[in-house]
């Protein structure tokens, strides 16, 4: 196993060239996104905390004009020799509000902290144009009790499902180990809610069956400004 372990959202560059191989989870999340989304030609979408740009060059060659956002710089750099450094946004207060149809945030709430949640999501909110939609999405909640998917090994659990707590479990792509934190999903969508953002729909990543479970691995919300 790697000794990599990522415990903060800033530490994601330690595992920037495993993000860029993951390929259990670009078959199953990314196609998921790119298929809600429905014709990108001249469409203004933001990959936020979009990680070495894998999904963004992904939606710039279906025709959108795409920018991302990422804490990480190594990130970025990596990004921008996919999409171009014209695209990238290296700080948040850069993002322009008011611009976007489609926002992408994926994989980044289930590794921030609550309060930081609120303002992800409220930057979102503010970034969309009035209409405009955001899919946003991380691992799938109701896995909480399951011991072992395609993409990772997790613990035995210590919490109940509805209590909010961060555990530690292992991603089998590059073998590192994150720290996650768990939220039960109507948490998520009480705080949707209440930044004023409209809950139009549920998604999950395709199912299938390890050891006898059935699962989903990802869940997405669709939500509208």
């Amino acid at each position: 196993m790697s000794e990599k372990l990522v415990s903060e959202e800033t530490e994601w560059n330690k595992v920037a060239e495993e993000l860029d191989a993951e390929k259990i989870k670009l078959a199953f999340y990314d196609s998921t996104v790119i298929s809600l989304l429905g014709n990108l030609k001249s469409k203004k979408v933001l990959d936020y905390g979009g990680g070495p740009g894998v999904l963004a060059i992904a939606l710039k060659k279906l025709g959108a004009d795409v920018k991302e956002y990422d804490i990480s710089e190594d990130m970025l750099k990596q990004a921008a020799e996919k999409i171009g450094e014209e695209n990238i946004y290296h700080s948040v207060e850069d993002i322009p509000q008011e611009e976007f149809d489609f926002i992408i945030c994926n994989l980044v709430l289930c590794i921030v902290f609550e309060n930081e949640v609120r303002r992800i999501v409220e930057k979102i909110k503010n970034s969309l144009h009035q209409g405009g939609f955001a899919f946003i999405g991380f691992c799938n909640p109701k896995l909480l009790n399951v011991p072992e998917t395609n993409l990772d090994l997790r613990p035995t659990p210590t919490h109940k499902y509805e209590e909010n707590h961060s555990y530690m479990k292992t991603k089998k792509e590059g073998m590192y180990e994150i720290i996650e934190n768990h939220r039960p999903i109507e948490w998520y969508e009480q705080m949707y809610k209440e930044v004023g953002l409209t809950l139009e729909d549920t998604f999950f990543t395709p199912e299938y069956e390890l050891k006898g479970r059935k699962i989903k691995d990802f869940i997405i919300f669709k939500l509208k400004r």
